[in-house]
């Protein structure tokens, strides 16, 4: 059954769709998938490249399968291969300010990242050693690898000299900053946009950034300019393999296309979930928690209940609020891991408390069909009220439609049913009677129903 969430998100019209190439998954062998996925970090290691596109689409159009590539790399990151274990080294960065227990492994994935003269583990491992937290011992020896990674010619290594030797304090004019513009170092662009007092001195610079090859730049002038240079530079962001382009337009494309699911086209749909896959699988916690979410609700690509408690893991360890909520209420469930309720309650707790998005739906559905508590239709429809407060269009409909169907709490109740319709209708839910219709024809609900199946 449809849900709120999805249907708010596909009315809300924030999102433009940039199609990608749909590609089927093939046939081979696990042994020659890793064989090829070797080879492709042994050519990024070689070519001192950072981008995990090729390795990622190499995976996931042999499987479908966006898990099996955090198997393989981090498979390959226990090896000590540089090129993976500074893709392991990014997934932890974003997880150490929740977690400082990672920050051993961290630290270690750096220095085999930095191994074998890998420029971008070098500037990685540079980066991390030159922090303000960083002990004099870890600084002597983060500069050394800078200057390394600087004489090997990385233009990232040289922006971060700039800014961590105090010589972006001179001024633009400053020959050795001159120069660096000259040669179009867009990560200096980067920095220096970020320096800006105001909007739109930050737009000028992230604008040349852009023009010079930047990957962040995109995306981020895509978000702060208004029409056609909005998608122009979306596109941009996506021919580059920016993993928050590709989550955003992925999601885009399949929430539309799911949530009209009688008109759907499979081809759109696995073309939209291709690209939200590749986002998780680039690092991107906001697609691994939609991601889990999409399949949580029987609209992805048939992830395992594990795989989607592994995916909302992840993502809630880097600071995504709505994972935080997904965790908790697989725990509740005891859906793909062991049945914890108040470890569970605690985290939805949390999570609502910061401000998640649909986490009221959680709490609604567990309340109605006395999932891991006592059903309680007074609390699965204040949830709803609270849902309705954060922007959920279709919540009073939801709130009719479940007093109608009634609980194990409560009897079905078609006169305070009539009372929340109304309620719908006088808000501007145009569309109330239709999902009134439609969950009472159902006469049932639940919120992500796969994880109880």
């Amino acid at each position: 059954m449809k849900n709120l969430f999805l249907l708010t998100l596909a009315c809300a019209g924030s999102l433009s769709a940039v199609a990608a190439p749909e590609v089927a998954p093939s046939a081979v062998t696990e042994q020659s998938l890793e064989t090829r996925l070797t080879a492709a970090l042994d050519n990024m290691v070689k070519k001192n490249s950072e981008d995990f596109y090729d390795a990622a689409v190499l995976v996931y159009d042999a499987t479908g399968d966006a898990m099996a590539f955090f198997r393989m790399m981090d498979k390959q990151a226990a090896a000590g291969h540089p090129a993976a274990c500074l893709w392991k080294s990014n997934l932890l960065g974003m997880q150490m300010k929740n977690d400082a227990a990672v920050s051993t492994v961290y630290n270690a994935m750096l220095g085999k990242a930095s191994a074998n003269k890998y420029v971008p583990g070098m500037v990685a491992f540079a980066a991390n050693g030159v922090l303000p937290t960083a002990t004099e011992a870890e600084r002597k020896k983060g500069m050394a690898v800078l200057m390394d990674a600087c004489r090997a010619g990385s233009a990232k290594g040289r922006a971060l000299y700039l800014i961590v030797s105090g010589r972006i304090q001179g001024g633009l004019t400053q020959p050795e900053i001159a120069s660096e513009l000259k040669k179009k170092n867009f990560y200096l662009e980067e920095m220096i946009a970020s320096m800006q007092p105001d909007m739109q001195s930050g737009v000028v610079w992230m604008e040349k950034a852009a023009e010079h090859g930047s990957l962040v730049a995109p995306f981020m002038l895509c978000q702060a300019l208004p029409g056609e240079k909005a998608e122009l530079y979306l596109k941009m962001a996506l021919d580059r393999h920016y993993p928050a382009a590709l989550g955003h337009v992925g999601m885009d494309i399949v929430v539309r296309e799911t949530v009209n699911s009688a008109a759907a086209d499979p081809k759109k749909v696995a073309e939209g979930m291709r690209m939200l896959s590749i986002a998780a699988m680039l690092g991107n916690p906001v697609a691994m928690q939609m991601l889990a979410y999409l399949n949580a609700n029987g609209q992805g690509n048939n992830l395992s209940k594990e795989n989607i408690v592994e995916l909302f893991r992840l993502a809630h360890s880097c600071g995504e609020i709505d994972a935080t909520a997904g965790l908790g209420y697989c725990k509740v469930l005891g859906a793909g891991c062991p049945q914890d309720v108040q470890g569970g309650l605690a985290l939805m707790e949390d999570a609502r408390a910061k401000g998640a998005k649909w986490v009221n739906q959680a709490f609604a559905s567990m309340y109605f069909n006395g999932d891991g508590v006592k059903a309680d239709m007074r609390k699965a429809i204040d949830a709803l009220s609270e849902d309705y407060l954060n922007g959920s269009r279709h919540a009073y409909a939801m709130m009719a439609a479940l007093t109608a169907i009634g609980n194990a709490s409560a009897k079905p109740d078609p006169s305070s049913a009539r009372v929340y319709l109304d309620m719908a209708i006088q808000s501007g839910d145009r569309d109330a009677r239709m999902y009134y219709d439609m969950f009472l024809k159902e006469g049932k609900w639940r919120f992500m129903e796969e994880l109880t199946r």
